[in-house]
């Protein structure tokens, strides 16, 4: 069983994503892979699945915090409907393309492409200037379906509820920053919900993962810890949204992402030798 130790550490990350799903539409899915990779590395784990089960397990504790999230968005007005129905089942087809690739791909791997997308997106956001293009709040339908699925198809592998990905694309063709995160807390509960039982029924039948408290790819524990304080917290942190300017939310929300990539560039450096 967890010592009190990795209990409390979850319980605070929790805290931290739920906030973050809320502040940033994300679902909180690049705080919790890397809190629960070391949660479950500190317990024992198969290094071969750790990143399986950080991955799968967050996509859980994400569907319950995206809903809470997305609904207070709503209530604010910051969603693009006609851009949420268009997208959605492209969405839905990339996330079962990405299960089949995640469930494939070995956990190096899978830290390494969590790494560089959540550097990339955090100096993109950071630096992105309102003027950087001359494109209008309207993405053609091709372009559309291409976006939509690469954020199901990498939102999976990432364990993401899809706003990391969606947000920036979002930003480069000019929707607000409060619309292109609130459009994309509801993409997450669409990413979420397919994504953890895609990552469980593989995980369970087809890899026959067994570990302690985990069915499929999913860790039980983890969830049940994790979602009372992302709950708790994701509220809070979507309230927060409509009081802080558009600029710093971008400043936030780049430095967040950039700090956690290189921390997970150093457990691979770790992890390697």
């Amino acid at each position: 069983m967890f010592d009190l130790n990795i209990i409390f550490i979850l319980i605070l990350f929790g805290c931290l994503s739920g906030f973050f799903a809320g502040l940033l539409g994300a679902g909180g899915g690049m705080i919790t892979v890397p809190a629960l990779f070391f949660a479950l590395k500190l317990y024992g784990y198969s290094s071969d699945l750790l990143m399986h089960i950080a991955v799968g397990t967050s996509l859980a504790i994400i569907f319950p915090t995206s809903i809470i999230s997305s609904y207070t968005h709503y209530k604010n007005g910051n969603l693009d409907k006609n851009f949420f129905k268009f997208c959605g089942v492209f969405i839905f087809l990339g996330i079962i393309l990405g299960t089949f690739f995640t469930s494939n791909v070995n956990t190096l791997n899978l830290l390494f492409i969590f790494a560089s997308y959540t550097f990339i997106s955090g100096v993109f956001l950071l630096f992105k200037k309102d003027k950087l293009n001359k494109f209008k709040n309207e993405i053609s339908n091709p372009y559309k379906i291409i976006y939509s699925l690469i954020t199901g198809f990498m939102s999976v592998p990432l364990g993401i509820g899809g706003a990391s990905i969606m947000v920036p694309i979002m930003r480069f063709y000019n929707y607000s920053i409060k619309i292109a995160i609130g459009t994309s807390a509801h993409f997450g509960i669409i990413i979420s919900f397919t994504g953890f039982l895609s990552m469980l029924i593989s995980g369970h039948y087809i890899a026959k993962v067994d570990e302690p408290y985990t069915v499929g790819y999913i860790n039980i524990l983890s969830f049940l810890i994790f979602v009372p304080a992302t709950l708790l917290m994701a509220r809070i942190g979507a309230i927060t949204t409509s009081k802080i300017k558009k600029e710093m939310l971008n400043k936030i929300y780049g430095i967040t992402l950039i700090i956690i990539s290189l921390r997970a560039f150093y457990e691979i450096y770790n992890f390697s030798n």
